[in-house]
């Protein structure tokens, strides 16, 4: 029978959060786990932007940075596998999954993150990331000038509108269907001179993930260079639910100022209790998460 390995702190996902929280951690003299499944939600993203000394850079290259720097510490340690369960013991927390042996930890940090629900379109998923986008921050300064539109069909839709128009000035809304929202904003939409098209979408043309129109049921082709979209999200572990951390109404893991949630000894950084998705604000999540749980560590 194989035995347990017992650990101070383990990071549930090994993305830009985690791996922050846990560069915080090991300098902290803590011995730290990350367990990571491979499976971030940036994985089709070419480049990540408006993070300060990596603009530009692909996503992966500024993990495999991130691990280059935690390989340092002899007390680091990255495992890939799949958290299963977690069991509350009186020493902490007991882990089982797959491609790991059995964890015994005293605290834990999730890291791992929101899933975007993708509409079953074709063209929608290899565009994901690429062309088909979510954040101006993050690629909105690369399409300046583009053929844009917005893929959305709900409330605060005008609001959404008007503010992607700093980016671009000719905006038009897909709402793949009859429209949802009210009647009010779709008249601000129509007085902002903002173009609504309700008729279903057949499909995203794409090269390589870079669309160049939307095809309507009808047959009709819309040119198009860039698609933000506003989609659902789902929690992409159901294990802090399932441990009783609360969720928000969001969907967000409920978290104090320092990222703890409602169990304690569990803390949830990155964009899983927060509404802010950017490389920038995950590490910065991870980095206070690893330093206030250290801080309550030596104070209890």
């Amino acid at each position: 029978m194989e035995s347990i390995q017992k650990v101070d702190i383990t990071i549930i996902g090994g993305s830009f959060s985690g791996l922050s929280a846990a560069l915080s951690l090991v300098r902290s003299l803590r011995k730290v786990l990350v367990i990571d499944s491979e499976k971030p939600c940036n994985a089709n993203t070419p480049a990540s932007h408006n993070f300060t000394t990596h603009d530009g850079k692909p996503p992966g290259e500024i993990r495999t940075l991130a691990l280059n720097d935690l390989n340092h510490y002899p007390n680091f340690q990255l495992m890939i596998g799949e958290v299963l369960s977690i069991e509350k013991v009186k020493s902490g927390f007991l882990l089982r999954g797959n491609g790991f042996t059995d964890v015994q930890t005293d605290k834990i940090i999730f890291a791992t993150g929101l899933k975007d629900v993708l509409p079953d379109i074709p063209g929608f998923f290899p565009s994901w990331g690429k062309s088909v986008i979510h954040c101006p921050y993050c690629h909105g300064y690369e399409n300046i000038g583009n053929t844009t539109g917005l893929w959305m069909n709900e409330d605060g839709i005008f609001e959404h509108s008007k503010f992607l128009n700093h980016w671009s000035k000719e905006l038009t809304v897909y709402t793949n269907g009859p429209i949802q929202f009210s009647k009010e904003e779709n008249s601000k939409l129509e007085k902002e001179g903002i173009n609504i098209v309700s008729e279903a979408v057949k499909a995203l043309i794409h090269v390589e993930g870079q669309i160049s129109a939307i095809q309507l049921v009808s047959g009709k082709k819309i040119p198009i260079q860039a698609l933000y979209a506003r989609l659902p999200m789902v929690q992409h572990s159901k294990l802090p639910e399932q441990l009783g951390c609360k969720l928000l109404p969001s969907g967000h893991i409920e978290v104090s100022n320092f990222y703890e949630t409602s169990v304690p000894g569990v803390c949830a950084v990155g964009d899983m209790a927060s509404m802010f998705r950017s490389v920038a604000h995950a590490v910065h999540s991870g980095n206070i998460a690893g330093a206030m749980l250290n801080r309550s560590m030596i104070l209890s």
